[in-house]
């Protein structure tokens, strides 16, 4: 299970994205939104990104890199071309040396991403529900239908943008988040990189990296602001990694934007992060939350809240709906939910808890159930012991063969409505 919790804590602090990996997708998700609101936001998005490269990046590139750059034009067309149309991050640099290519669906999707942030930030809602979205646009049951788009999927109301503070937030991120992706693929131009093996592309990844991020530092803009679609490179980066991935893992992206900035709290908050994304524990739950994440789960919550189901009514011990928590050598206690089914002395269900579900399966002999749980490729024991009203119960989790090495597990009956 490994939920390493304080991770999720970290997560809401930077749960913002930079270059997204080109990697397979459940689906293609064109038809998120219709043709009718990609056609209104064309102009709008080309002429405030062309000001972006124009205003804010042009004016404090070297010499070097302006004589370089300096026939590099902006492309905007409605998709992005070939097995990248369809992808909703997909902005590149083609080989041809002279454009930067931006579609209107990727900068929509990056708009309503911007915009989810700081309406469930400024409402005082879970930002996780934006991991769990991206995470499920890579590994989920996804359909390209407006349901969807990141502002339906997400319960963001059409009206967000009409307070003042969800919209000076939003656009700060969108302007910010535009200026790294611009300057992450001139600095793929500006180096002049053409492909090559999955080595040379991983490095030809992390020099264009380091190019926006020395750029971006001498710009006006926070820094934090380039982390918009972070989280989504993490979830949608394949797992495991391999030799023939062609984008660092996200890690290695979050130390070199760290390298460049002053603020030596933000970069040291920043290296953390990266350790704890080279994780295998932590890379595996993405592809668990993926699975797992369904539109209903993905309503607006508070932090201490899991995502919402329907109560089953506790009738005898371990039968019925329990919310407790679960401690971990090493972590805080956390909340989870169990939802258990019983048959006679064999007891079967799902726990919800911050990254995803997992199974359960058990017997119970007198007031003590002796349990196996998995979650994505973990597996371990446990055993519970039941008040004798059934109402609550308490006991210890392990991992593999042990029942109790990994830390307890308490819970009460949930009342349902």
């Amino acid at each position: 299970m490994n939920v390493l919790p304080r991770a999720c804590a970290t997560f809401l602090l930077v749960l913002w994205a930079m270059m997204i990996a080109p990697t397979a997708f459940a689906a293609d998700l064109t038809g998120i939104y219709a043709q009718s609101t990609l056609e209104h936001w064309e102009q709008r998005y080309a002429r405030s990104t062309q000001r972006i490269l124009d205003e804010v990046i042009r004016p404090v590139l070297l010499d070097s890199e302006r004589r370089r750059l300096e026939r590099v034009r902006l492309d905007t067309p409605t998709h992005a071309q070939g097995d990248m149309q369809g992808r909703p991050l997909a902005f590149y640099a083609p080989w041809d040396g002279r454009r930067v290519v931006m579609p209107v669906f990727s900068l929509k999707f990056l708009d309503d991403l911007c915009t989810a942030y700081a309406w469930l930030q400024i409402n005082g809602y879970s930002l996780e529900t934006i991991t769990d979205y991206t995470a499920m646009l890579r590994y989920g049951d996804v359909r390209a239908t407006p349901e969807f788009a990141p502002l339906s999927a997400l319960g963001v109301p059409e009206d967000a943008l009409e307070d003042a503070r969800v919209d000076k937030l939003a656009l700060g991120h969108f302007v910010t988040a535009r200026t790294f992706i611009l300057l992450h693929e001139l600095g793929h131009l500006y180096h002049g990189h053409r492909g090559g093996t999955a080595a040379q592309k991983r490095h030809n990844e992390t020099e264009a990296d380091r190019f926006a991020a020395e750029v971006m530092a001498r710009t006006p803009l926070p820094p934090l602001g380039s982390l918009v679609f972070f989280m989504a490179d993490v979830s949608w980066a394949g797992y495991p990694s391999s030799d023939q991935d062609t984008h660092p893992i996200s890690g290695t992206r979050l130390r070199t934007l760290a390298a460049q900035l002053e603020a030596p709290t933000l970069a040291s908050r920043l290296i953390k992060l990266a350790a704890m994304l080279e994780d295998p524990d932590i890379r595996r739950s993405f592809v668990a939350v993926g699975k797992a994440t369904t539109l209903a789960s993905l309503a607006p919550r508070r932090p201490d809240q899991l995502s919402s189901a329907t109560a089953i009514e506790v009738n005898a011990a371990f039968s019925g709906s329990y919310l407790g928590q679960v401690t971990q050598v090493g972590d805080q206690a956390f909340p989870v939910r169990v939802d258990f089914k019983r048959e006679g002395d064999r007891v079967w269900g799902e726990y919800r808890f911050a990254l995803g579900v997992g199974k359960i399966d058990g017997r119970v002999s007198g007031n003590v159930m002796n349990f196996a749980w998995e979650w994505a490729d973990s597996y371990g024991r446990g055993r519970f012991e039941s008040t004798a009203d059934g109402k609550a119960f308490s006991g210890r989790w392990g991992y593999h063969d042990s029942a109790d090495n990994a830390g307890s597990w308490n819970g009460t009956a949930i009342v349902p409505h």
